[in-house]
């Protein structure tokens, strides 16, 4: 057994051998968030998550810490200046995850709606927007043509411009998982709560995944925090499918706001590339690895090119990804559409089981203390000042990149490795050098080391976990990572103890599965 398998097993049996006051269940940005926040109260908290951390809706958001403008159509002030109140909180708990981008509104048609968004502009700045990126502001059609030369000129009257934030969703679940194991956590993934129904049983009954050992945990409380991973008559299933194009098809200083009936189509700059999204259509059947549909890709293409002069086809598109956001609704209540569903978030506790229903990425701090609170019984917001692991502003990501570089790193990858790990990235170089893995991971801006220190630090035991969670290799190519998916096994392998037959199962199934998952549908 090797090293990480050893250190696990010790950790299973941690989970066994203690009572805990908390179980949570579910390791996306909730539960991650949850599990930090109960040890940050000194309470004694195991989380387990079936797949990986981040592997279901919070690795395929927009990758938007936002105050939600379009919400104030619909009159949710609330919710708009609360979100606003958490993006600014993230943008000084996580600064090297979460940044503030510029994006623009170009207004087409009736006149009469730019007096009507200005006026929300004025809300939002009003609610908060304006306290980290400035005030909105307005800008005739020459000049937001100027700004994003893309944009169709017939029917322009002008445009707004405001800021929202952009982040790395998946990473920034898996630094609040491991902040919460800096604090005293428990994380383990791979373990899998039998039935929900059986979570008021004591003890709770679980399997390991890995080596498919039966399990039972002890514990005062459960938090149930599995989004919308199996039916519950008050939970709308509801799906948000993306596309990616490179950032040289699209002429724009800023990303893109634009208007379409009923909703909003966002272009948000991420990494090398433009992300476009998001469709919003009740979702049926499986949860586990939702995929955007041929209707879908097409639907954001042709409202893309509506706005825009690229003339985006299917073969633009890089890659596809979609989520499924668990809206909360009134049992039995279906909305017309899931896009006039709230995106408030509901706790609700029965017995010693609480249970977390809807909510946006960018208010998972609110609603992980909401329903800690319901959990024990106690209030606090123990996590409101409360920096995540390896948080950096630019200045510290630029000395740590320096240092990264002057160990002979390419300094664009120093960079990188900068603003994914923050000032952890010292010691991410200096583990890859201990283990001769400084080199490039193939034609990525990515380390070979990375790949290791995936497994060694951050619970990594898959291809996928790697390829589409750790580094965003599954999103940001064509191949989807398939190119460099041998070495990454090769790599995986000697540490989790995998025969050379293992390697080569596991990147045939990574390149069917990431095919499916990411591919453009035919």
């Amino acid at each position: 057994m090797t090293a990480v398998l050893e250190r696990r097993a010790r950790d299973l049996d941690r989970l066994t051998d203690q009572r805990w006051d908390l179980l949570v269940v579910g390791g996306g940005i909730v539960g991650v968030g949850a599990a930090l926040d109960a040890a940050l109260r000194g309470l004694r908290v195991a989380l387990i998550e079936r797949d990986d951390i981040a592997s279901g809706t919070s690795s395929r958001s927009s990758k938007l810490i936002h105050g939600g403008l379009r919400y104030l159509e619909h009159l949710h002030f609330g919710l708009v200046r609360q979100a606003l109140d958490e993006r600014s909180r993230l943008l000084r708990l996580a600064p090297h995850l979460v940044r503030l981008e510029a994006f623009l509104v170009p207004i087409y048609g009736n006149p009469l709606q730019v007096p009507y968004i200005g006026a929300g502009m004025v809300l939002y700045g009003l609610l908060g927007a304006a306290r980290d990126g400035g005030w909105p502001r307005v800008m005739g059609a020459r000049r937001a043509l100027e700004h994003a030369p893309s944009l169709r000129p017939d029917g322009l009257r002008g445009a707004f411009v405001y800021t929202d934030g952009v982040e790395d969703d998946a990473r920034l679940a898996l630094t609040v998982a491991r902040t919460a194991q800096s604090a005293g956590a428990l994380v383990l993934t791979r373990v899998e709560a039998l039935a929900p129904e059986a979570f008021e049983s004591r003890p709770v009954a679980a399997c390991d995944r890995l080596s498919g050992t039966a399990l039972e945990i002890r514990t005062d409380a459960v938090l149930d925090a599995t989004g919308a991973s199996r039916p519950d008559p008050g939970v709308l299933p509801s799906r948000g499918a993306h596309i990616l194009v490179p950032r040289e098809r699209i002429s724009s200083r800023h990303g893109l706001t634009i208007r379409v009936p009923g909703r909003v189509i966002f272009v948000i700059p991420w990494k090398r590339h433009w992300i476009i999204g998001t469709t919003d259509v009740p979702h049926d059947g499986d949860t586990a690895r939702p995929a955007a549909t041929a209707t879908e890709v097409d639907y954001l293409i042709e409202h893309a090119n509506a706005a825009l002069s690229a003339d985006l086809t299917r073969a633009d598109v890089v890659a596809t990804y979609a989520g499924v956001r668990p809206l909360a609704v009134n049992a039995g209540e279906r909305p017309f559409e899931s896009s006039h569903a709230s995106r408030e978030h509901r706790v609700l506790r029965s017995g010693r089981v609480t249970q977390v229903r809807g909510g946006k990425y960018t208010t998972y701090r609110l609603i992980a203390r909401d329903a800690v609170n319901a959990a024990v019984g106690r209030r606090a917001d123990v996590t409101r000042d409360h920096r995540l692991l390896g948080a950096a502003d630019g200045d510290e990501r630029r000395r740590v990149a320096d240092d990264v570089a002057r160990r002979g790193v390419d300094p664009e990858l120093a960079i990188g490795l900068a603003e994914r790990h923050g000032t952890l990235a010292g010691e991410v170089a200096a583990y890859a050098a201990a283990w001769g893995l400084l080199s490039p991971l193939g034609e990525s801006h990515y380390l070979e080391g990375e790949v290791a220190w995936a497994v060694e630090k951050e619970m990594a035991f898959s291809l996928d976990d790697v390829l589409a969670r750790r580094t965003r290799l599954a999103l940001e190519g064509a191949d989807h990572g398939a190119s460099v998916a041998g070495r990454v096994a090769e790599i995986m392998g000697g540490l989790l103890g995998w025969s050379t037959q293992a390697q080569r199962d596991g990147v045939k199934e990574f390149r069917i599965s990431s095919t499916a998952e990411y591919g453009v549908p035919a």
